[in-house]
């Protein structure tokens, strides 16, 4: 049995103040039941600076201190230790903002980027990146053309060849982890598709690399399994975070 991970449940590790190294040691250890593609590869590569920036632009809009004076309030002792705090606040969210800078330019001090590579590294030196072909993008385009599921945004084909290049591969059943629409709103129709092309099945469709690693017979530990809760809360607040976090 193979599991599917969507690009973006990798990205998601973006969006949470979570750690991710037991869900990916544990990727990484059991890498004979994943598939991993090159476009999901280019994915990631090239989505991790725009999921970055963006947390990058909401930190330093929503942690902001606006300046304030008054000739009166200047009078006041505990009002000039406020000041000094503000000048320290500020300082220290350049710091946070250099820091992002510097993750943004070198892949290398990411630790999620990392993590990534190890599982590409790992699965490079198994054979088990699967590549697109010339053939495997004109399927994607009929795919797109037609309307069939799954379908990536009118300027892309980035789901439908994911899709192709596992049809093409893929001879077991499979469990899907994703959380996009594109899954949810259409199981029923890519389930019959896979059966159809490859007489196999799709057994699970869920938003948990645990879950799916259970489905799939594999040990989860107490560790992985907070990791992803914490994960998976982290992103049903998310815009909440930025509105009340940071001046908790």
């Amino acid at each position: 049995m193979k599991i599917l991970i969507d690009t973006n449940i990798f990205l998601d590790f973006y969006r949470s103040n979570g750690t991710s190294m037991h869900i990916f040691s544990t990727i990484i250890e059991n890498i004979d039941h994943f598939i991993l593609t090159d476009q999901i590869i280019q994915e990631f590569e090239r989505s991790r600076e725009g999921v970055i920036k963006s947390v990058q632009q909401r930190f330093q809009i929503e942690s902001k201190l606006e300046n304030f004076s008054s000739s009166y309030l200047q009078n006041l002792e505990e009002f000039n230790e406020l000041i000094k705090i503000q000048k320290l606040y500020v300082a220290q969210q350049k710091i946070v903002s250099s820091s992002i800078a510097e993750i943004l330019k070198d892949s290398t001090k990411d630790p999620i980027a990392n993590y990534f590579k190890e599982f590409v590294n790992e699965s490079l030196k198994k054979d088990k990146v699967l590549y697109t072909t010339d053939d495997i993008v004109s399927k994607a385009v009929k795919r797109k053309n037609i309307g069939n599921p799954p379908t990536s945004n009118k300027f892309s084909l980035g789901d439908e060849i994911n899709w192709e290049i596992i049809l093409a591969n893929i001879q077991e059943d499979i469990i899907l982890v994703g959380r996009d629409n594109t899954y949810t709103n259409n199981l029923t129709f890519l389930q019959k598709d896979y059966h159809k092309q490859t007489g196999y099945d799709i057994i699970d469709l869920t938003e948990r690399i645990s879950v799916a690693l259970e489905r799939a017979g594999i040990k989860t530990t107490e560790a992985l399994i907070k990791e992803e809760d914490k994960v998976i809360d982290d992103l049903k607040h998310y815009d909440d975070f930025w509105k009340y976090k940071a001046v908790e």
